[in-house]
């Protein structure tokens, strides 16, 4: 395994942009996992504070980290554009760089807070891009941020509220769109979870039950935990568990819980 940093000049943000990278040493071909950190964090946050590093050693998953700026993840309205960079010159850069897997079943994205809410929003808007979904702790009711902006310039990042939905930036909205209904087949797996004692748990909550009521294959768990890497840390052991396709017993990673 090896821990890659690189500072390269993005064509789509126009900005020189860093990235940690870990990936396997082997043949190539490798399962990836794209990972978001949330608001205030950057390209170093998982490696810094959880064990994502460990959980994949001596593994086939390679594990992509890039920054945020606060941003949402999204195609700025005043700004730059953020979803295109991560949904597809990443992808395309990165793939070439590591003989990644350009199979769309080894390729996963997962997010916590700010980074959950990215990771749901580029598999709706692109679902033919990932294999399967993750979002902890996630800012899943974008209305609420803009309402209560908490440092974020939402007015750069989604232009005017009631704009929301017709930007495709409301992803509770996504999944009352006509087209979004009659494909819904064609949309990955998500997994949604959230700690007991997150205050934003409510998000989770109701977009789980939007998504299970549009059809969607959707894997929801709570349990004991909060909006911290206490709690990020076992969702990122769980996930690469998933990933590697190996059985588990849930209890073993976040104690003894009751799922939702």
């Amino acid at each position: 395994m090896a821990l890659i940093n690189i500072n390269y000049e993005s064509k789509t943000l126009g900005m020189p942009v860093m990235i940690n990278a870990i990936i396997p040493q082997g043949r190539g071909s490798y399962k990836t996992l794209y990972l978001l950190h949330g608001m205030g964090g950057d390209y170093t946050t998982w490696i810094t504070k959880s064990r994502v590093a460990d959980y994949v050693d001596n593994t086939d998953i390679a594990v992509i980290m890039i920054s945020g700026d606060n941003k949402c993840y999204v195609d700025n309205v005043h700004g730059r554009k953020y979803f295109t960079f991560l949904t597809e010159e990443l992808i395309e850069t990165c793939t070439n760089w590591f003989g990644l897997s350009r199979d769309r079943k080894d390729r996963y994205i997962a997010g916590m807070s700010m980074g959950g809410y990215g990771a749901v929003h580029a598999a709706l808007i692109k679902p033919d891009v990932y294999g399967k979904v993750f979002s902890y702790s996630g800012l899943l009711d974008i209305e609420k941020r803009f309402d209560n902006p908490q440092g974020i310039n939402t007015y750069q990042i989604f232009g005017d509220r009631g704009k929301l939905s017709d930007n495709r930036f409301d992803i509770m909205n996504c999944l009352k769109e006509d087209n979004f209904k009659t494909n819904v087949e064609n949309y990955p797996e998500f997994y949604i979870r959230c700690g007991l004692y997150d205050q934003i748990l409510p998000m989770s909550r109701q977009w789980n039950k939007y998504a299970l009521d549009s059809g969607l294959k959707v894997n929801y768990y709570e349990t004991a935990g909060s909006h911290d890497f206490i709690f990020w840390d076992k969702c990122i052991h769980e996930t690469v568990n998933i990933i590697k396709e190996q059985s588990y017993r849930m209890e073993d990673i976040y104690g003894n819980s009751n799922e939702y």
